[in-house]
């Protein structure tokens, strides 16, 4: 699925990897290992002084008794108040199951275990985000500060988490008025004051809500300007600067008897200087205008019911959406020909109803969810415009049992029809079925045994809108749906605070959706297949935390590695390792933080047979420090980071690779970030 797009298939010029860059992800290893092994000793050690002295007492991980056995990883809103990244890459940097480019923000999209969004069902407050313009830029606008949580389903499914989860669901969800007043207040406001040193940018953001007779009330807006960030080389990358704007509102009722209904607005811009392609540095010997005025948007409005007081036979929860990204890429270098200018739109319209019943053992869910997605594109060159429309019908049923003390259970089956509306005139319908089956068992000691298997039907996915730009395609008339094989299973360890967990996965796409572009025709392409391990360990206190985590990714496309230039597929992403710890100085009102993130080289035939280089390996160190200036001022916090502290120039893993002719976009090189939060 190799798509030139400017990148040369001849050697790769010299990898640049020096004794400097050596030494430095062998200080990171040192320093996090020197953090996290003194926290991890702290409480053992502190055990001993004199009465009074401040004693680390284990916890249980809050929520892990109560998550849904498909889930795989959960951030919290308490890491995300405490952190407010100002990127999807920093939301998810201590998952190494999930992957972000480097770049802007025009160039973030997930991958989990290597596979492409487009591959996965990702919801923000239920509005799914197929958002698949042009693969050269990221397929989310969002802004993570406004998020209440993050869950990432990876691999295994449950029939209730949506249409298309082929390579696993992740769903957002934003945050409530409740979520955000301090205990005992009907009212109340928050503001955000932060700077980044390394691009200059400034970030600001405020809030205000209240809940009063049963109505809530939220809005939050932020604004966060700056230029372009330097790599690692001291070096700028073009192209980079923030320029964000965003805004949340939401409107709640809930009855003295717990009927709730509640409706919400969010609207996401990035706005400013692009690079012709986000994901990629600079084509060398290129000629025209190689940036280019960009904005990108995204709309969400839901609204819904539900109860908060169910019965064994009313459980309803029914939720409404309209959702609606943009991507507008002007024609400012005025070239006759394409060249990536063009204006694209994709706006979804659906819902779901649901209701649980009780019934032996355990509960019922069934529901039907329905969505049209309208796709078009204005074209500059050509006399007419390209649209597309895709409607898609479902219906779940999904039970989640405890038949004895140690076991559950999750199990359920999909039906969905599809019906998609191509550029070319023609219609394609078909319906598939989409079966799962999940099981934990506490085998004793602590030991949870856990395995799942899905197949997923995923119908025919969203094409990549932006290729109409510059040709007219076809598709080929026998398509045929994508389907996915899903596994997963593993042992986990708790005990007070401690845990540890181990997991196989296997994810096999049959007939995803490819593009033939010497015919201009979309056809069934290869199989895709993602396979490996996690591994992760932590511990926590009452006020400490610690933990360790490891992902092992194997993608391959058709048989041979996959490859950065195999769009809206994978991406090759190998091993990564993530550390974490923080500490908090109660007497002081300071809590310490460092993390750091590994990834290991990967070198492969099929990545030189292609022209790519190998991925070098490269190693990442953070430190933070959180303080309350006063007791008195309790809901004042100050937060200081030192982000990449020894100044590693890289490329994060799943960014496009380095050829003869690109050199890969770099990520941020060192940078200190300052923010002050006031709650009131």
């Amino acid at each position: 699925m190799t798509m030139p797009c400017g990148a040369g298939r001849d050697p790769r010029t010299p990898e640049t990897t020096g004794p400097g860059q050596r030494a430095a992800g062998g200080k990171a290893l040192l320093l996090a290992t020197s953090i996290l092994v003194p926290l991890a000793l702290a409480g053992r050690a502190e055990a001993q002084q004199q009465p009074g002295a401040l004693t680390l007492q284990p916890v249980q991980v809050e929520g892990a008794a109560v998550r849904d056995i498909e889930t795989t990883g959960a951030i919290p809103q308490e890491k995300i108040d405490r952190e407010q990244p100002l990127t999807l890459q920093k939301l998810f940097r201590d998952e190494p199951a999930v992957t972000v480019p480097s770049g802007s923000t025009a160039s973030q999209k997930l991958y989990v275990h290597g596979l492409d969004q487009a591959k996965l069902n990702v919801t923000v407050d239920g509005a799914p985000q197929r958002n698949n313009v042009w693969h050269h830029n990221g397929n989310l606008t969002l802004d993570p500060i406004f998020l209440k949580s993050a869950e990432v389903q990876a691999g295994v499914s449950p029939a209730d988490s949506g249409f298309g989860a082929l390579g696993g669901s992740v769903r957002f969800t934003t945050k409530d008025a409740r979520d955000m007043l301090l205990p005992g207040r009907e009212t109340g406001g928050t503001v955000v004051l932060g700077y980044d040193t390394n691009s200059r940018t400034f970030r600001t953001t405020g809030a205000g809500y209240g809940v009063k007779d049963g109505f809530e009330l939220l809005g939050i807006g932020t604004v966060a300007r700056g230029k372009d960030y330097e790599n690692g080389h001291g070096r700028k990358e073009a192209g980079t600067a923030t320029d964000l704007m965003s805004g949340l509102g939401k409107l709640a009722y809930e009855s003295a008897d717990g009927h709730r209904v509640h409706a919400s607005i969010e609207r996401v811009e990035d706005e400013g200087t692009r690079r012709l392609r986000p994901n990629m540095g600079f084509i060398n010997n290129a000629t025209g205008r190689l940036l280019n005025h960009t904005r990108a948007t995204r709309t969400t409005a839901t609204a819904g019911y539900r109860t908060t007081k169910p019965t064994d036979l009313f459980d309803p929860d029914i939720n409404v959406y309209y959702n609606r990204n943009g991507l507008d890429r002007p024609n400012e270098n005025r070239l006759p020909t394409p060249h990536g200018d063009f204006k694209a739109e994709v706006e979804s319209i659906g819902g779901t109803i649901r209701n649980s019943f009780a019934i032996p053992t355990g509960r019922l869910t069934a529901g039907v969810d329905f969505n049209r997605d309208e796709v078009s594109l204005e074209r500059f060159h050509f006399p007419t415009d390209a649209s597309e429309r895709i409607t898609t019908i479902g219906g779940f049923v999904q039970a989640r049992l405890s038949p004895v003390e140690r076991l559950r259970l999750s199990t359920g089956l999909r039906i969905d029809h599809q019906s998609y509306r191509a550029v070319d005139g023609q219609t394609f319908d078909n319906t598939g079925l989409s079966p799962n089956i999940s099981a934990e068992v506490d085998v004793g000691g602590g030991v949870t045994a856990f395995a799942g298997y899905a197949y997923v039907w995923g119908g025919l996915e969203m094409v990549e809108t932006a290729l109409f730009h510059a040709n007219n395609y076809r598709y080929s008339p026998d398509l045929r749906p994508t389907a996915a094989h899903t596994m997963r299973g593993g042992l986990r360890y708790a005990d007070g605070g401690l845990t540890m967990e181990g997991a196989l996965f296997r994810t096999l796409i049959d007939n995803p959706l490819d593009m033939n572009y010497t015919t201009l025709r979309r056809i069934n392409g290869q199989d895709l297949k993602s396979q490996g391990f996690d591994l992760s360990a932590g511990y926590r206190w009452a006020n400490a935390g610690v933990n360790a985590k490891y992902a092992h990714s194997d993608v391959t496309y058709g048989g041979r590695m996959v490859l950065p230039s195999d769009y809206n597929t994978g991406a090759p992403v190998g091993d990564m390792l993530t550390l974490a710890g923080r500490y908090t100085v109660e007497d002081w009102r300071l809590t310490l933080g460092a993390s750091s993130e590994f990834a290991f080289k990967i070198k492969d035939d099929a990545l030189r047979a292609a022209g790519f280089g190998s991925l070098r390996a490269y190693q990442v160190a953070n430190l933070s420090a959180e303080w309350q200036p006063a007791p008195s001022l309790a809901n004042w916090t100050l937060r200081a980071e030192a982000n990449n502290i020894f100044d590693q120039a890289y490329s994060a893993r799943s960014t496009y690779g380095q050829t003869s002719v690109i050199t890969p976009v770099l990520s941020q090189g060192r940078t200190f970030y300052l923010s002050s939060t006031v709650k009131f």
